[in-house]
């Protein structure tokens, strides 16, 4: 299936709302009169569209400068996490993120 940049726009903002809403896809695809197979598609396309970056940008501080670990992304959002998290609970947020 070949997208073109407004139907792309277009199912962003209606899977944001989907996702937003706290409906399963069944009931937001009824309440939006779109069908369910539509909203599964982009809400999968678009997810692993976003999950193309390898590499994620991190900044470095010196050893003293904070009580804790802080995760801060570009959208905004900060986690801070004690500075003794085990390292694989650790690695398996940053996947998940």
């Amino acid at each position: 299936m070949v997208a073109n940049v407004e139907q792309i726009n277009e199912w962003q903002e209606r899977v944001a709302r989907w996702q937003a809403s706290g409906l399963s896809q069944r009931a937001f695809a009824i309440e939006n009169g779109v069908s369910q197979r539509q909203v599964s598609y982009w809400a999968r396309r678009l997810g692993e569209a976003q999950l193309s970056p390898a590499f994620v940008p991190v900044r470095v501080t010196p050893a003293g400068a904070s009580s804790g670990i802080v995760l801060r992304s570009e959208r905004g959002w900060t986690v801070t996490l004690p500075l003794d998290v085990p390292a694989s609970w650790l690695a398996e947020l940053m996947r998940a993120l």
